[in-house]
């Protein structure tokens, strides 16, 4: 049910599955500064009281609850939701995270400074499964706003995914013309997403903080690389279907910081479930890429602002 009689402007699309936990915050962040939004739920048959806890946001919120049981995985829901978007323009939120203070009226000063951009970007807030900070993160483009063109932002997206899934926004008709979420990567599928938009022009950045990323272990991404092989196919598929969009000798330099970084998100992963597979294979692939190269390479996978979070949290629940 959809309440307000102006066509919202940005479409937030949420797929929900058994969010009771935190969707009540999540919808919260949303309700001062819901003016000119719409929100597009899919409840995959919760079982948790999520669909109440929706349903009590009904008046506060411009919302369509979808009910879709037969969806599989978060991805189908977002593409479902996407279907049913009004907004010339749809962000992505799901339900464990939250908007920051301000969003909605950044993104639309942000259209207008840039019309130009296919994707909008800012930073994200890690935060706990308590909400409170653990560090901040996003694309390495620097401490100005400004429109980054599509080879400059594809060289450093194809090393690493440095984009918060909460913290994009971009045009809901180009989102439907690529097809939506590739639903078949279960890890990587908004990863390929933002490299599919990226490949379509500029990408306009912005160093602000507007949404917070919620670190949990509970998470399924973070269950669902236990499977080493298959977490390590999930990375390998994005930079393969995208890296002939870089031009020679650009290409064989990011095939090379790209084969890395996904080396080292696979040891990152055993050593998280454990054992630790062998470092030394992962280091060599590192030192190959020479003293320029791995310069680069530090700064496009953003590494240290990647692991020190979850180390923070892994410290505090060891307390």
């Amino acid at each position: 049910m959809a309440t307000g009689s102006q066509t919202p402007w940005l479409s937030i699309l949420l797929p929900v599955y058994n969010g009771a936990a935190t969707l009540r915050d999540c919808l919260g962040s949303l309700t001062a500064q819901a003016a000119g939004t719409e929100v597009i739920l899919v409840d995959q048959a919760s079982t948790d009281g999520s669909l109440e806890i929706a349903r009590d946001f009904e008046g506060r919120l411009n919302m369509t609850i979808i009910s879709a049981p037969q969806n599989k995985n978060w991805m189908q829901n977002t593409n479902l939701a996407l279907q049913y978007a009004s907004g010339a323009f749809s962000t992505l939120l799901h339900q464990d995270d939250l908007w920051l203070p301000g969003r909605t009226d950044m993104l639309l000063d942000f259209v207008a400074r840039y019309p130009e951009g296919k994707l909008y970007v800012h930073n994200a807030l890690y935060i706990d499964e308590n909400g409170r900070p653990l560090g901040r993160f996003g694309p390495p483009f620097g401490r100005s706003e400004r429109l980054i063109p599509s080879q400059t932002a594809l060289r450093s997206l194809l090393v690493q995914n440095t984009i918060s899934l909460p913290a994009a926004m971009f045009a809901t008709d180009m989102a439907r013309e690529i097809g939506g979420l590739d639903e078949r990567l279960w890890y990587t599928a908004d990863w390929d997403f933002w490299l599919r938009l990226a490949r379509r022009g500029p990408l306009a950045w912005s160093p602000e903080t507007f949404c917070g990323f919620r670190l949990h272990s509970k998470s399924l991404t973070v269950q669902g690389s236990r499977d080493l092989e298959a977490f390590r196919r999930q990375l390998d598929i994005p930079v393969g279907r995208h890296l002939e969009a870089m031009p020679e000798p650009q290409r064989t330099r990011v095939a090379r910081a790209a084969r890395a970084s996904n080396a080292l998100n696979v040891w990152l992963a055993a050593a998280f479930h454990g054992p630790s597979a062998p470092i030394a294979p992962v280091l060599w692939a590192i030192v190959r890429l020479g003293p320029i190269g791995v310069a680069s390479f530090l700064r496009h996978t953003r590494i240290l602002r990647r692991v020190w979070p979850r180390l923070t949290l892994l410290r505090r629940g060891k307390r």
